[in-house]
């Protein structure tokens, strides 16, 4: 055996082999999948067709994430059960309507593909050679995508997973570094992933742990790009700017909070370097939203395939959805103005036109990434504004199926009721209650 393994077999006439020597078939398809039992392999088609579909802003990003998820996943244990509790979460909205929740059975199924993912990936954190930094942090990325956009009534389940991809990043950076010695080219395309989810995730009421400001003043936000080459990430929807934009607005607004909580015992900043740090903010998001309005260049797609016109219009709205965002937290929370104001108001009303100007499509739209934005203006909204922030969220929801876009209706509305008869505000609503939602 071990020569016929080592050395090609020599060719024999074939009036002179013995007919005995062919007695076998080679398959005409060999199921790569076979590993993996049917049921499993149902779920995995329905993520590759339909819910990586739902999850995805562009035909482009669809494949990108698709070609870099699929083949670990096929490989890796703990993405494969991530992945297939994804494709579950979605399949089983396709039966929810806005107003019930899933069934026990479907809660079931999800928990036990969640747990078993978590339970390898342990065991891979625990041998850190037994699989590669991109399939871990892919794991990760996958499971915190689960819990954000689940719906799950355990509002700050995301955070582990968010934490847990802050570490393994930031172990990695220290012992290797970023100098290009590192392989996996997956790495790239998950700190796009890591990057964006920091941000969101510092506009949070609880922000990010450690949410200090770095610096205050005038100093540029994207110090190593010019306007020329900042470009619209299809991925994330807005520029590549923008993210050093709401981090330093969530490390400000945490600062700003403490300051006024508990002013003897934080007193390194003045409202004077609150109202200097909003100005350089607000006039930093303006200068974005004025350079996108005569944008030509392309957005920062894999491949350079073609964008129509209207594609590109609605990647346009989308960033301005997004930049309006900024503009909300640095008046409210930086600034402290009421949110009856006109300058908060215009915010509410221009991210309404932004959403309600791209087309409600089922799949491969931006609407997918502009929970967001609407959760930040329902927040804020007033009146009719709510009624349309409602209508938008419903209507996303019907043509997506991502959960957490009902259940950032259901915050809404538990909100709007509280404040019907106070002033109270989104951040103090939250931290009452204990909630660390992330509008995902």
């Amino acid at each position: 055996m071990a020569d016929f393994q080592q050395k090609p077999p020599r060719m024999i006439p074939a009036t002179t082999q013995d007919s005995s020597f062919y007695e076998f078939s080679i398959p005409g398809h060999v199921d790569v999948l076979s590993f993996i039992p049917s049921s499993n392999r149902t779920l995995l088609q329905y993520f590759t067709c339909n819910a990586s579909r739902a999850l995805a802003s562009h035909s482009f990003v669809h494949q990108e994430v698709c070609e870099l998820i699929l083949p670990m996943a096929l490989e890796n244990q703990a993405l494969l059960y991530a992945t297939l509790a994804l494709a579950a979460i979605h399949r089983t909205s396709l039966t929810s309507t806005i107003e019930n929740a899933f069934d026990d059975n479907a809660r079931n199924l999800v928990t036990r593909l969640t747990a078993t993912s978590i339970s390898f990936l342990r065991k891979e954190l625990q041998e850190p050679g037994s699989s590669s930094l991109g399939s871990k942090m892919a794991t990760i990325r996958t499971l915190f995508l689960c819990e954000a956009i689940s719906g799950s009534p355990t509002l700050q389940a995301w955070r582990s997973h968010f934490l847990g991809a802050k570490a393994l990043l930031s172990s990695f950076d220290q012992h290797i570094g970023q100098s290009g010695s590192n392989a996996d080219s997956s790495l790239r395309f998950l700190r796009r992933w890591y990057n964006i989810t920091e941000a969101l995730v510092a506009l949070t009421p609880e922000g990010l742990a450690g949410g200090q400001i770095e610096y205050f003043g005038p100093q540029p936000l994207s110090p190593k790009l010019s306007s020329q080459e900042i470009c619209i990430d299809a991925y994330t929807g807005c520029a590549e700017d923008l993210s050093m934009a709401f981090r330093e607005i969530g490390a400000a607004a945490w600062e700003r909070r403490r300051a006024t909580e508990d002013p003897d015992r934080f007193p390194r900043l003045s409202d004077e370097d609150f109202r200097r740090e909003a100005d350089h903010l607000e006039l930093s998001v303006r200068e974005m939203i004025e350079r996108d309005k005569s944008r030509t260049n392309p957005v920062n797609i894999a491949g350079a395939p073609t964008i129509s016109v209207q594609e590109f219009g609605e990647f346009l709205l989308c960033n301005e959805a997004y930049q309006q965002t900024a503009l909300i937290h640095v008046h409210r929370r930086i600034r402290r103005l009421s949110s009856t104001s006109i300058p908060v108001q215009e915010c509410v009303g221009r991210i309404i036109e932004c959403v309600g100007s791209i087309r409600p499509a089922a799949t491969l739209s931006p609407l997918t990434l502009l929970t967001t934005p609407l959760f930040t203006a329902g927040c804020e909204a007033q009146g009719p504004a709510r009624s349309k922030v409602s209508w938008l969220l419903k209507s996303m929801y019907s043509h997506l199926r991502l959960p957490n876009m009902k259940r950032a209706l259901e915050v809404l509305e538990a909100f709007w009721h509280e404040s019907e008869n106070s002033d109270i505000g989104w951040e103090s609503f939250s931290r009452q209650r204990g909630w660390d939602f992330l509008p995902y």
